[in-house]
């Protein structure tokens, strides 16, 4: 689905950390962050190049990646 997945965490130990991720999908990057289990991505948002549908699945492999990732 995508590739390249990575995660920062900006301002880590302190009250405005927030884990930030990106990821690769078709050549073009996205980036975005994940607060209270809801994802905000900056600009550009994937649902301008893709289906809503493809949009929710990619949603929905992040939430399991970054679930992973914080254990």
């Amino acid at each position: 689905m995508f590739e390249d997945f990575e995660v920062s965490h900006l301002f880590k130990g302190q009250v405005h950390e927030h884990p930030h991720f990106s990821l690769n999908i078709q050549g073009h990057e996205y980036k975005g962050m994940v607060q209270d289990d809801k994802i905000h991505w900056y600009n550009p948002h994937p649902k301008q190049r893709f289906e809503e549908e493809h949009v929710n699945a990619i949603e929905s492999k992040v939430q399991d990646l970054m679930s992973d990732h914080l254990q």
